[in-house]
């Protein structure tokens, strides 16, 4: 199951992009000759408004095959656009992209609610012969309060790890209790595993896709910083570097399927938003190294040659980001 879920929201997500880019080039009058999911040998094949409509055996991209893309196209289709028209069929796919997260996140808004965390801290493990054991805490328990000073946040729980005596108040099976914790110098980890406390508040569709819009663009510098310091780490050859590839992936849909459909809705989103993300990076073949040649070739004569052949190469290093992010995804299931 992990790998059908794992094809659906990848073949839906390529499908949401290659749609972008297919609808920016007909709106304008082009032609586009082929439209695929997946790469490789094709698999089914339809004749439709003017455009071929593949499936392929390689279910982890796709592409749509516009007309004056190729050099031996030139002054035809896409070539003989102006550059906004040229601009508009590039970030078309990404644009799409963003705007499936939102309406996806924006449906969990509106069904399963806005998580909001109240301040509390959750208390996930308890280390044993830890301080937290010898206090008493145990998984489950919610901490209210250090030293009767409610929490604002749950790093709050920090506090109790000052010499002295402290009482903490907790919430367990909906009864309030107050621990003892006594903390001494020299003394590093209270003993426990613990994360902030999440409410859910429902809202409307239409205030859940803003919402989802003001919170992806708040956090939009963390997460091309994330990405490129993770993409920079798989090229260093750091393990952890943050950065899944198709196996770690399909590993990470099974345990999304396992908690739910909610769960799930939320990794396809992600995975949009780091679909959009990925492809804006200025790297040749990608998205964001058409966009980057397009405006420096207002400043430069770039041959179409010459820019096909850039492209390749790109294409060929993606290949071999693959290649080494699978590698690392193999090396963290197998425990290596």
């Amino acid at each position: 199951m992990s790998l059908l879920w794992f094809l659906v929201i990848i073949g839906v997500s390529v499908f949401v992009h290659e749609l972008g880019h297919y609808l920016a080039a007909r709106v304008q009058g082009v032609r586009v000759k082929a439209f695929s999911v997946g790469f490789g040998p094709v698999l089914f094949r339809r004749q439709a408004w003017g455009t071929e409509w593949r499936l392929s055996a390689i279910p982890l991209g796709g592409y749509a095959d516009i007309e004056g893309l190729l050099p031996e196209e030139r002054g035809r289709g896409y070539d003989a656009l102006t550059f906004w028209g040229k601009l508009l069929v590039l970030v078309a796919g990404v644009a799409m992209n963003i705007l499936l997260a939102w309406a996806l996140l924006g449906y969990l808004f509106s069904a399963q609610g806005v998580p909001e965390t109240t301040g509390k801290a959750v208390i996930l493990e308890v280390l044993p012969g830890s301080v937290a054991e010898e206090t008493g805490l145990k998984a489950g328990d919610i901490l209210v309060a250090v030293d009767g000073t409610p929490l604002a946040q749950a790093q709050g729980i920090e506090r109790a790890k000052s010499p002295g005596e402290h009482t903490l108040t907790v919430l367990r099976q909906g009864q309030e209790l107050t621990l003892s914790l006594t903390w001494q110098e020299g003394m590093e980890r209270l003993g426990v595993v613990y994360q902030p406390d999440v409410v859910f508040r429902r809202v409307g569709f239409l205030e859940g896709l803003g919402l989802a819009a003001s919170r992806t663009l708040a956090f939009g510098p963390q997460m091309v910083k994330a990405l490129v310091g993770g993409l920079l780490g798989v090229l260093a050859g750091n393990p952890d570097s943050g950065v899944m590839g198709p196996v770690g992936i399909v590993a990470e849909t099974g345990r999304a399927a396992q908690e739910g459909l909610f769960r799930l809705l939320e990794l396809a989103a992600a995975i949009n938003l780091s679909l959009a993300l990925f492809n804006l990076l200025p790297l040749p073949a990608l998205d964001g190294g058409r966009i980057l040649l397009l405006f420096l070739a207002r400043l430069f004569r770039i041959q179409p040659e010459q820019e096909a052949a850039v492209h390749y190469l790109g294409f060929l290093f993606l290949i071999l980001l693959v290649i080494l992010v699978t590698f690392q995804d193999l090396r963290r299931l197998l425990g290596g």
